[in-house]
């Protein structure tokens, strides 16, 4: 479906931002964030699993918000913020399309 390519499409963004940001940042989170997206998107694609992205998505955005919330933006700068402003902003429309995709499989 056109849902679950959405939901893939990003899952596979995720994963080549949190991959540019591996090389640019002195942090090991995006590593993480790499492995779990390419794990979600694999599982999305392959297994036509939605909830895989809804999982993912609900997890990087709290991640995401919980370091805007308790550490800031301060320290950030140019591609490192812009990179930081896609990882929150993305999981949303993952979750929405994951939740879309996993309701047309299901029913």
């Amino acid at each position: 479906s056109s849902t679950g390519k959405i939901t893939t499409g990003i899952l596979l963004l995720l994963v080549g931002i949190n991959g540019i940001w591996i090389v640019s940042s002195e942090y090991g989170g995006p590593i993480i964030a790499f492995l779990f997206y390419a794990f979600a998107a694999y599982i999305s694609w392959k297994k036509k699993n939605f909830q895989a992205g809804i999982i993912a998505g609900s997890f990087g955005l709290s991640i995401h918000i919980y370091e805007l919330i308790f550490k800031g933006v301060r320290g950030m700068a140019g591609s490192n913020l812009i990179l930081f402003w896609l990882n929150l902003v993305l999981p949303v429309p993952l979750i929405y399309f994951s939740y879309k995709a996993f309701r047309e499989v299901n029913s």
